[in-house]
């Protein structure tokens, strides 16, 4: 497994594919701001829209995959909308179909089709993003990887079939892997684990953590892994990664913990133990200073709003 593998395994985010789109004429349909550690998607599979976003808009059509890494509020409009037209109420007929919800508008003119999910990561992985903008445009367009898994969630969506919500979900996860990757390749990552990961010499010692996040790991150690001396690694982490080594450690221990507690239902003291920690008491001190809770009413509070969630729209 590589780096970025590494780092997706940690950090275990989920994915969802929520609404299909269907729709015609004029319609609009505001999306308010999302949770904290909530990243919303759109994928256009046909048509066009137009977003509207902190006061200006953009055309976008079939092909193109929105991404808003900060889970900001936003608008998408029909782009036969007209100014002095006035849309009318609600966004469509609902129906869930066993695996998504599809939402239909009737009206005159070209359909959109379209997807709409979202990324969810924990409360402090969503950090990996800060650097980014309010919304991030990827053209599907000569990234065969990229096509074939939007025709894949496309699919899955249309035609329920059993095992239907399992796939979706893991299409989506996948997808977030893809936007990562593609991220990385950009090279515009300063403030970012993902601009670390994209360092020869800083990756070493990235990767060897996200190995072994129980390790005594000291700015010494890490140094060693990236064949650079202490200070000089101190530096170009701060720089790249926008925080210092040992905080990101404590980040990576955190975020483990977190998914170890709910995910996997350890109890806290095997928790304290895969984390690094010498004793309950010391990692359940670090653990509420990152949360603000304690690692049992974390794991209540998470699985409640999971249980929430799980109801169809």
């Amino acid at each position: 497994m590589d780096s970025l593998g590494h780092l997706i395994r940690t950090l275990s985010p989920s994915g969802s594919i929520d609404l299909h789109c269907l729709l015609a004429g004029i319609w609009v349909a505001d999306q308010p701001a999302a949770p904290l550690g909530h990243v919303p998607y759109h994928v256009i599979l046909g048509g066009q829209l137009r977003l509207r976003l902190g006061g200006a808009s953009q055309m976008f059509g079939a092909g193109d995959v929105l991404v808003f890494p900060h889970g900001t509020g936003h608008s998408l409009e029909s782009v036969a909308l007209g100014e002095s037209d006035v849309p009318p109420e609600g966004d469509g007929e609902r129906h869930f179909n066993g695996v998504v919800t599809e939402v239909v508008a009737q009206g005159d003119g070209p359909v959109l089709d379209m997807l709409c999910g979202k990324f969810v990561m924990g409360e402090t992985a969503s950090s990996l993003l800060r650097p980014l903008p309010d919304v991030l445009h990827i053209r599907s367009e000569g990234r065969p990887s990229l096509v074939a898994l939007v025709e894949m969630m496309r699919n899955e969506s249309i035609d329920p079939r059993p095992g239907g919500a399992a796939v979706i979900n893991d299409l989506s996860s996948a997808l977030f892997t893809l936007l990562l990757r593609h991220l990385m390749t950009e090279k515009h990552l300063t403030g970012s684990v993902l601009a670390l990961l994209a360092d020869a010499r800083m990756s070493r010692a990235v990767e060897a953590v996200l190995m072994d996040p129980a390790q005594p790991w000291t700015v010494g150690t890490m140094a060693q892994r990236a064949l650079v001396s202490r200070a000089t690694f101190a530096r170009r982490f701060a720089e790249l990664g926008g925080t210092s080594p040992l905080e990101w450690v404590t980040h990576i221990r955190m975020e483990l913990a977190a998914r170890l507690l709910v995910r996997e239902g350890l109890p806290a003291n095997q928790v304290a133990e895969r984390c690094g920690y010498a004793s309950e008491a010391a990692f359940g001190r670090v653990f509420k200073k990152h949360y603000s809770s304690s690692p049992g009413a974390y794991r209540r509070r998470m699985l409640n709003e999971a249980g929430r969630t799980q109801t169809p729209p």
